[in-house]
């Protein structure tokens, strides 16, 4: 696999170039309006120097056209004047009646319409939202002063979550979905570990990376890929994941100099046509970024336990053993032991409310995000995330002594005997 090189930044000197603007001519020109285009203008219209077309006889507009007099004789008609029939007379009461105007017949519903909440058919009300508070006290409601911002969309915003609750579930991972076929868990490994390193040299947004993944891990559970296209099929779906999410994704040439030329531009287009042709061309799928930044809201985290998560699921990526946990799942299983690590705290009930899982529920899930915690020390593939998230821009979360406590020990011993 091709290592990641400097490149010359071009970028700088093409926006330079393209801050030319080239001036027009101030040279007034003598052609006449539609003169030269052959389409002169009626004897009566002319043209003004602002483009605008003037008539001489402007009141001629507003005077009614007069109409032609007819050569076709007209005929009399013959009759008296009791000939013509009169109308019959009504009476009050049958002329309120044609005035009364006329009920609208309402069409008759033999069975009850099923609601369409979200793209989900649900029958009952109640099902309509699964965020809904209730009676329970203890459920605070973490979006009752958010009305006046528009940008937070406090109105629906439980409706778009549960509808990404519902893609989530259309678009799953197999477990271990790479057993039947020629590529491995640990090359999977070794190419994501890539791909975070290219993410990263890229300066993209971590909407990018997770897709990036997600793409990727659908891609390669519907379709065998040889080896040899493994890193093809990589590159790919990063490029397919920067058009989806980033304003300035790189171009194709970027890729092409990143894999030191192991692809050609041709072979990443026809490889695009593939998966968008294999994923039906849908990519909304939902990300564990979103539920994360919906959990750490319920829950009143900190920049440093929002942080933590962030690191815990960037070293799931890796992880072949964690691919098919739910985007949801693992955003809040992140941030309970995150909020465990940091603050000692439990799950409790509001984030249990919007986040959809009980502690019970997330146990496995935090077992295996403490062996990888504890095993990115020495597992050579999750040594960029590691470095990554040792920046001060990133508060150096995989450096705090926390995440070495005997707690993180203690779980790790127990991810054996939770099964995912």
């Amino acid at each position: 696999m091709a290592t990641i090189t400097a490149r010359p930044n071009t970028q700088a000197v093409e926006s330079k170039q393209g801050a030319i603007i080239k001036k027009r001519s101030a040279i007034p020109t003598t052609r006449s309006a539609f003169g030269d285009l052959d389409n002169k203008l009626p004897g009566g219209v002319k043209a003004d120097k602002g483009g605008m077309l003037r008539q001489k006889a402007a009141t001629n507009l507003r005077k009614p056209l007069a109409t032609k007099q007819s050569n076709v004789p007209v005929k009399t008609r013959v009759g008296s004047k009791t000939d013509v029939p009169t109308k019959p007379t009504l009476s009050k009461a049958a002329v309120q009646k044609q005035i009364a105007p006329k009920k609208l017949l309402k069409p008759a519903i033999t069975e009850s319409p099923v609601a369409m909440v979200m793209g989900t058919p649900i029958k009952e009300q109640a099902d309509c939202n699964v965020f809904a508070i209730g009676l329970n006290p203890a459920i605070e409601n973490i979006d009752e002063n958010d009305s006046e911002n528009p940008q937070l969309c406090s109105e629906f915003v439980n409706d778009i979550y549960h509808y990404m609750l519902y893609l989530e579930s259309e678009y799953p991972i197999q477990r271990h979905y790479l057993k039947d076929t020629g590529v491995k868990g640990r090359m999977r490994s070794i190419l994501v570990d890539w791909l975070i390193q290219v993410h990263h040299r890229f300066n993209l947004l971590q909407e990018t990376l997770y897709l990036t993944i997600a793409i990727l891990d659908r891609f390669l559970q519907v379709h065998q890929v040889p080896r040899a296209k493994l890193q093809l099929a990589g590159v790919t779906a990063m490029l397919l994941a920067s058009k989806y999410e980033e304003m300035y994704a790189p171009e194709v040439s970027d890729y092409v100099y990143i894999t030191d030329k192991a692809f050609t531009q041709s072979q990443i287009l026809s490889m695009e046509i593939l998966i968008l042709k294999t994923l039906d061309f849908s990519l909304g799928k939902p990300l564990p970024l979103h539920f994360l930044r919906r959990n750490s809201k319920a829950g009143q985290v900190d920049a440093s336990q929002h942080t933590l998560a962030k690191y815990l699921m960037e070293l799931s990526l890796v992880d072949y053993d964690m691919c098919h946990v739910a985007p949801s799942k693992l955003a809040a299983g992140s941030l309970c032991l995150s909020i465990k690590l940091l603050e000692d705290s439990e799950w409790s009930p509001t984030l249990e409310h919007y986040s959809r899982y009980s502690k019970e529920d997330l146990q496995p899930v935090v077992c295996h995000l403490a062996k990888n915690l504890k095993s990115a020390d020495t597992n050579t593939y999750q040594h960029a995330v590691k470095s990554k998230y040792s920046n001060s821009r990133l508060m150096k979360i995989s450096q705090i002594p926390e995440i070495k406590a005997p707690l993180v020990s203690e779980l790790a011993e127990q991810a054996a005997n939770h099964k995912l």
